[in-house]
């Protein structure tokens, strides 16, 4: 996998949890979107590590 299709599946990764985390809010159920914007954060921040430093991580 090239750097770039690395950094378009952490962006699309999250933004399928932003979408999560919207549906959640939408509902009332806080504690979930709150949980869903956390994963949506921390996978904008691997795209920016792999952007900026070339590190890549593991997917699972």
């Amino acid at each position: 996998m090239d750097k770039k299709s690395k950094i378009l599946y952490w962006i699309e990764s999250s933004k399928d949890d932003w979408e999560v985390a919207n549906h959640f809010f939408e509902k009332g159920d806080y504690s979930y979107s709150l949980f869903f914007c956390h994963l949506t954060i921390e996978k904008m921040l691997k795209a920016l590590y792999v952007i900026c430093l070339g590190i890549t991580f593991l997917r699972f």
